[in-house]
């Protein structure tokens, strides 16, 4: 199996993970995972292209940004490890009225697809609970209602 595809396991769990459950016998958690190769994971996989990310301070994108989505700003579509797990590995969970809105009406006729490209096929599973650890430990410092991660 190729390093830099993410296991077909993990992207089960990511779709069948409950929204927050809140239970914490039941949560699921990677058994790993480090902070600052995930904040350089976020770079090096161009996220930086769309999105910064609340109180980091991240290398600026090459080209203009599409979107500027700032993570950890608000608790909208991520509140808990789990939903972040999500976001990361199914994109095509929500699409935002922020990225509809750039659509023109032709592209909005269409099936509407996030811009946020599938990224299972370009990261490595270290990279993805790399990620994970990093975004968690924004999102639990940030101030928005988000459930901490038990680890």
């Amino acid at each position: 199996m190729s390093k830099r595809i993410i296991p077909p396991v993990l992207l089960l769990l990511s779709c069948c993970l409950p929204l927050s459950s809140g239970a914490e016998d039941k949560a699921f958690r990677f058994p790993g995972g480090d902070p600052e190769a995930g904040e350089k994971a976020f770079v090096s996989l161009n996220c930086i292209q769309c999105h910064t990310v609340k109180g980091v301070d991240l290398e600026e994108p090459k080209g203009s940004m599409p979107l500027n989505l700032e993570l950890a700003a608000e608790a909208r579509f991520v509140g808990s490890y789990e939903d972040i797990i999500r976001a990361i590995t199914n994109p095509k969970h929500v699409v935002t009225k922020r990225y509809r809105d750039i659509l023109t009406a032709t592209e909005q006729a269409g099936s509407i697809e996030p811009l946020m490209p599938d990224m299972t096929s370009d990261m490595s599973a270290k990279q993805l609970m790399d990620l994970v650890v990093f975004l968690d430990r924004v999102y639990a410092t940030s101030g928005v209602k988000y459930e901490k991660s038990k680890r």
